[in-house]
C-alpha cells in the first residue's frame, strides 16, 4: 500500500469567541496571532516536524518575524479559516505563509511568517537541514512578504510596564508570541479610547522574557504609522513592531 503523504498545505477553521474581541465586539490583535500560530503548529505536526517529533531530538521552533496585512475585521460568531504552507528556507529562516478568507470566501487577511529552529537546551540556532522531515516547497505558491530587512529601533516613551505572569508564557517557558501582540494593540491605544485597526503590524521577536521579568514598553504614532517596542529589566530589546493603523 503506497504511503499517503502529509498534505502541502493545511486549512483550519475558527468561530471568534466573545473573549477574542475588543470592546468593539472584533478580533483582537492577539487572537489573530492565535490563529496563524495554531494552525502553523497542527500543519507542522501533519509534516513530522511537530512539537513532538523535535522535542524527542532536543529541538524546538521559535517564530522570530512575522507581518499580518488586515483587509477586513471579523465580529464575534464569524468563522475564520485559515489556510497556511512553509515555502522554503532563507538562511537560517523557515518561511511559512498564510491565508485567512471568511464564511463567504472573500479574503480578510494574508500573512508572512519566518521562524528559527534551536537547540532547546543552548536556544542557539541549528541548521535547518537537520529537521526530522523535508518540508514541501510549494513553490507555486504565494509569497506575501520578504520579512528580510530589519525593522527600526526607535527610542520610543515608554508607555506601561508588565510582569510576565505564569499564564502568559507558552509550552517553550517563554512570553507566548500572541502575548507581544496584545501589548502592541494595548500600546497603540490612548487612554480613554477604543482600540485601533491595523491595517499592517509586523513584529519582530528579539529576545524571550520569561516570569516573572518585567518588560517595558514604549510606542509613538505619527499620522497613521506607529513604531512600538519592548525592552526587559537589562536595557535589552525584547521585540519591536512597525503598523499602520487604519
Amino acid at each position: 500500500m503506497k504511503e499517503l503523504q502529509p498534505p502541502p498545505t493545511h486549512r483550519e477553521t475558527f468561530r471568534v469567541r466573545c473573549r477574542e474581541t475588543d470592546r468593539n465586539g472584533l478580533l483582537k490583535l492577539s487572537s489573530w496571532f492565535d490563529f496563524l500560530q495554531e494552525a502553523a503548529a497542527n500543519h507542522a505536526a501533519q509534516l513530522g516536524v511537530g512539537l513532538e517529533a523535535l522535542s524527542e531530538r532536543g529541538l524546538l521552533w521559535v517564530l522570530s518575524r512575522l507581518h499580518l496585512s488586515i483587509r477586513r475585521y471579523p465580529a464575534i460568531g464569524e468563522s475564520v479559516t485559515v489556510e497556511t504552507w512553509p515555502n522554503g528556507f532563507r538562511r537560517l529562516f523557515a518561511h511559512r505563509q498564510f491565508r485567512l478568507t471568511g464564511e463567504d470566501g472573500g479574503e480578510m487577511a494574508v500573512a508572512s511568517s519566518a521562524w528559527l529552529l534551536l537547540s532547546a537546551e543552548k536556544l542557539r540556532p541549528i541548521r535547518l537541514e537537520q529537521l526530522p522531515a523535508a518540508l514541501p516547497p510549494n513553490a507555486e505558491k504565494p509569497d506575501y512578504f520578504p520579512l528580510e530587512t530589519k525593522l527600526p529601533e526607535p527610542e520610543v516613551p515608554a508607555r506601561f510596564q508588565i510582569r510576565v505572569r505564569p499564564t502568559m508564557e507558552d509550552v517553550n517557558g517563554h512570553l507566548n508570541n500572541a502575548e507581544y501582540a496584545g501589548l502592541v494593540q494595548d500600546c497603540a491605544t490612548g487612554p480613554g479610547e477604543s482600540s485601533p485597526r491595523f491595517r499592517e503590524v509586523e513584529l519582530h521577536f528579539l529576545s524571550a522574557v520569561r516570569a516573572p521579568e518585567l518588560l517595558t514598553v514604549g510606542g509613538i504614532r505619527s499620522g497613521s504609522r506607529f513604531l512600538c517596542c519592548g525592552r526587559n529589566e537589562a536595557g535589552q530589546l525584547s521585540f519591536n513592531a512597525a503598523a499602520e493603523l487604519q
